[in-house]
């Protein structure tokens, strides 16, 4: 027969299952297991799509950089193309100044050397024109040392002239 006294019940396995059950939903229930197993699945599913989108954004981003260096020799050929053309307009202009820089120290030295050779003349025609007078005088004195009669005849010349200009 079947005995139903409460040390049988409690040592039954049955009645050990049913308790450990029990317990075990009492536990899920106080604990919240069910919310917490869906956040914790629900934050893992958000983390896969973050990954999902960067993975995406990585594979643009390489392949816009691979685009990019697929032009990068048209590029560097237009930069160095630019570079000549700005370099040849640089040599060109630098020429230019040069040339003209040129022209003015030719034409300032032109100017400098007409004028240290005009204050030479000028220079050599005083130079000239005093020892000429000089050496007219020198004749002069000698030639009325030589003629006393010439001296006389130079005065009275001279007082002739003065009495035929008309004041």
């Amino acid at each position: 027969m079947l005995d139903f006294s409460w040390s049988n019940i409690l040592s039954s396995n049955a009645f050990n299952f049913a308790v450990m059950v029990l317990l075990f939903a009492i536990l899920i229930k106080f604990l919240k297991l069910p919310q917490r197993l869906e956040e914790q699945r629900t934050s893992i599913q958000q983390t896969v799509e973050a990954s999902d989108d960067l993975k995406n954004d990585a594979k643009e981003a390489l392949s816009a950089v691979e685009k990019s260096l697929e032009s990068l020799p048209d590029e560097i050929q237009e930069i160095m193309k630019k570079a000549d053309e700005t370099s040849i307009a640089f040599e060109a202009k630098s020429r230019d100044e040069i040339e003209h820089l040129v022209e003015s120290i030719k034409d300032s030295a032109h100017r400098q050397v007409v004028a240290e050779e005009k204050q030479t003349q000028s220079i050599l025609s005083k130079n000239v024109g005093k020892a000429s007078v000089d050496i007219a005088n020198k004749q002069v004195k000698k030639a009325f040392e030589n003629n006393s009669e010439l001296h006389r005849k130079f005065i009275s010349d001279f007082i002739n002239s003065i009495d035929k200009l008309e004041i």
